[in-house]
């Protein structure tokens, strides 16, 4: 809980409202599950998924 006041006391998000740091918290806290989700599929599908890229 001392980081969370610390990144609002001290981060850029300090000067906005309550509402809007809930806000960047939870759009934070859904890129971030996100992420773990699609790390999650790597290591379970990984060998053998097909991964191309398109130029």
């Amino acid at each position: 809980m001392v980081v969370i006041n610390d990144i609002f006391r001290y981060s850029a998000i300090s000067e906005l409202s309550y509402w809007f740091k809930g806000l960047a918290l939870t759009i934070f806290t859904c890129i971030v599950g996100i992420l773990f989700i699609m790390l999650y599929w790597i290591f379970k599908y990984g060998d053998s998924m097909r991964i191309s890229f398109g130029y």
